[in-house]
């Protein structure tokens, strides 16, 4: 059986995407984690953000890691070097591929790190010790 790359840009801006995404998020009745996903996504698409989907094993070049992370594309260089975020190159080039997996793990981390200073910073203005 073979597979076929799951890799769509819905974008609300081709004709009848909108209404489309509109009217099959409205029919759907699933509660479960993958029915609110599936919601979730195209009630963005719905209020015209522009949706891509990508397979976790699909790789992305390190502009785009960058764009999906929210950092620079130097900084994606920094990770890689530093081994914090795995890429593979391409035969005979300097050129870096990036799986969408491990970038959507750096974003994980990332999140945990400022989950944790926010508490952090909460706990010690609860405790009174950010006075002076």
């Amino acid at each position: 059986m073979a597979t076929h790359a799951i890799r769509a840009s819905l974008d609300p801006a081709r004709p009848g995407v909108r209404s489309a995404a509109r009217r099959l998020a409205a029919h759907l009745d699933d509660d479960s984690e993958v029915g609110n996903a599936v919601r979730s996504m195209l009630d963005d698409v719905a209020h015209g953000t522009r949706v891509v989907v990508l397979r976790a094993d699909d790789e992305v070049t390190p502009a785009k890691a960058a764009e999906m992370i929210g950092v620079t594309r130097q900084y994606v260089d920094r990770l890689c070097e530093d081994g914090a975020l795995a890429f593979r190159r391409l035969p005979g080039s300097r050129h870096r591929r990036i799986r969408v997996q491990d970038v959507l793990d750096v974003v994980g981390e990332r999140e945990a790190r400022r989950a944790g200073g926010d508490a952090l910073r909460a706990a010690i203005t609860d405790a009174g010790l950010d006075e002076e």
